[in-house]
């Protein structure tokens, strides 16, 4: 059995089979459900195959919110397991919410991930939606370190969600230990006779923003299409000499938003040469492939 934690109010349990109707009654409960990757439970026979989906991975920590004065189960708390970087989850009943429960039950799930797991770092994914998660999340000292999309087993939408972070430094208040070297983002480079004609052929055809050109005339470019810095598709554009042939080795694969199909019929009208029709693919994603004005191939995906 895992390891009893308490907190001024409550006492986080692991999970045992007499929880099961306090927590049946949260996931049956369609507004508490809103952000999670599954539909309300119809039964109790739901309930527990989700705690048991949850603690499937040797690594993976859960522990159940009760309430002090009636060791009533009202949430849950728990790391995933399973994962490259420590992924936390939280979820309480309804009638619970405000009452800054779920701040108080991380605090101590925090503290045994740092001080008991050894985690470095711990991740949260919520829903740009969510605004009660998130400022559960920023009361936590978590911040934003990027966004991803996601899709839902039982829904059409896509989700965007939100990757806070939190270091176990950071956590403690320490100062920051000398770390590896940051990596960012990577940015292909394209090999192209003309830079100027490319970045325009990206602008005009493809929505692209030409973020810079170097050199008179231009030797190097900049180019991108998102709606933040740093964010949506980064590409750069470099000249190479007119006696050296281009033979693209690879495509770039660039993720875009549900409306791909749409996204295809304006490149198509701007006619661009296709590569690949749009077409669904049992691994989950939906894509499509072009060329640009070099040859390049450009494939765009989405998750279905």
């Amino acid at each position: 059995m895992g390891k009893i934690l308490e907190t001024e109010r409550l006492w986080l349990r692991p999970f045992q089979s007499h929880h099961l109707p306090d927590l049946h009654k949260m996931y049956s409960d369609a507004p508490t459900m809103r952000f999670m990757p599954s539909l309300p439970h119809a039964d109790l026979a739901a309930t527990e195959q989700e705690m048991a989906q949850q603690m499937q991975h040797a690594d993976a920590h859960l522990w159940v919110i009760c309430l002090k004065e009636s060791d009533q189960a009202i949430g849950v708390v728990n790391y995933l397991g399973g994962t490259r970087i420590p992924g936390m989850g939280y979820i309480i009943r309804r009638e619970f919410w405000g009452q800054g429960i779920t701040v108080e039950a991380c605090r101590a799930a925090l503290e045994f991930g740092f001080n008991q797991l050894g985690h470095d770092r711990v991740e949260l994914w919520i829903d740009t939606t969510n605004y009660a998660s998130q400022r559960v999340a920023q009361k936590l000292d978590f911040r934003v370190k990027g966004r991803i999309p996601l899709k839902y087993a039982h829904e059409n939408k896509e989700h965007t969600m939100l990757i806070y972070g939190l270091w176990a430094y950071e956590w403690r208040g320490e100062p920051e230990p000398v770390r590896e070297t940051e990596f960012y983002r990577t940015e292909p480079v394209l090999m192209v006779p003309d830079v100027a004609e490319t970045a325009v052929f990206y602008r005009d055809k493809l929505g692209f923003s030409i973020d810079f050109l170097y050199g008179d005339p231009p030797v190097h470019a900049g180019i991108s299409r998102g709606d933040w810095t740093t964010s949506g598709a980064i590409i750069q554009l470099t000249q190479v000499p007119p006696e050296r042939d281009i033979v693209p080795s690879g495509y770039l694969y660039i993720f875009v938003g549900r409306d791909i199909d749409d996204l295809f019929e304006a490149y198509k009208a701007q006619g661009i040469t296709v590569r690949d029709e749009p077409t669904s693919y049992p691994w989950g994603l939906r894509e499509f492939a072009i060329e640009d004005n070099n040859g390049h191939i450009l494939r765009f995906g989405t998750y279905v």
